[in-house]
């Protein structure tokens, strides 16, 4: 079976701008002109491959299909560069899957060295990651431990350090005995969102007890460090984040026992390996540079 290719881009453009209207601004087309490329492409394969919602997400066929039209894009886009031809404006999209805190501390800092692509960035936990990647609707992924997806290339990266800290002032006021159960149990804390245990983790290594603290939900990376320096509650922040906050006193570290360790690993999809290696060269060295290495 051959598939038109132009077709095949402009589902990928839907589903990477995640509406008909932007897709069609990105590749210079009338709405009604796009529409038309994916209902052809979906006429050819026998198959509804996204749904019209708003995002518009793709169904598991069209996850085959995305995932197909990026290495097809970015094999192109490779090609021409190899060969010294003039690309235009065109430049190929990347599906990465990546957790609020790597988004907040370090994966930025690798995405820079890489400027001829563009990135549709999936935020959200690391399983997530891993089912991202498993059902093929991105290309590569940064996953929590060292369980490799099928299909993947994976290379460990270093940890995320989590660090108990809060303000001076909440410290005095919370912590000045020591850091008891009854502190930790009375004492507010800061979590991202339910699913996010590392402050009860610590709380319960740190006692030996189980506890539940009042805890504000905060679903912000950056959002955490600023509500911990402004006294909010104690949180578990990246060593990435925490550390400049400590070095200008806002933020104090509440014990230098019972840190956290989270080991990721970036995984790329092997029929991506070749057109992805820039990108994961990038991604290795600023892990190198900035993840914990010995832990």
């Amino acid at each position: 079976m051959h598939l038109d290719l132009k077709h095949v881009e402009a589902l990928a453009a839907v589903l990477g701008t995640g509406s008909f209207e932007a897709a069609a601004k990105q590749l210079n087309l009338s709405a009604s002109a796009l529409s038309q490329r994916v209902r052809l492409l979906e006429d050819r394969i026998g198959a509804v491959l996204l749904t019209r919602d708003t995002p518009c997400a793709p169904t598991d066929a069209g996850r085959l299909v995305w995932q197909y039209a990026q290495e097809i894009i970015l094999r192109e886009q490779t090609l021409v560069a190899s060969l010294a031809l003039d690309a235009g404006k065109a430049r190929a999209p990347v599906a990465i899957a990546i957790s609020p805190d790597t988004m907040a501390t370090w994966l930025l800092d690798a995405l820079k060295d890489v400027p001829d692509r563009l990135f549709v960035l999936k935020v959200d936990n690391y399983a997530q990651g891993t089912r991202l990647l498993a059902r093929g609707e991105v290309l590569a992924a940064v996953t929590f431990g060292q369980r490799q997806v099928q299909g993947c290339d994976a290379f460990i990266l270093g940890a995320l350090q989590y660090i108990p800290v809060c303000s001076p002032a909440f410290y005095t006021r919370w912590f000045s005995q020591g850091l008891t159960a009854d502190a930790l149990q009375a004492a507010p804390c800061l979590t991202y969102n339910p699913d996010d245990r590392l402050q009860i983790d610590f709380a319960e290594r740190s006692t030996g007890q189980k506890l539940v603290p009042p805890t504000h939900y905060m679903p912000d990376a950056r959002g955490l460090a600023d509500a911990a320096a402004m006294g909010f509650g104690w949180v578990m922040l990246p060593h990435l984040l925490a550390q400049p906050l400590m070095a200008k006193g806002r933020l104090t570290c509440i014990s230098e026992d019972n840190h956290i360790f989270s080991e990721l690993t970036w995984q790329v999809t092997r029929a991506s390996r070749s057109i992805m290696q820039p990108l994961t060269r990038a991604v290795r060295k600023s892990a190198r540079d900035l993840l914990v290495q010995e832990y």
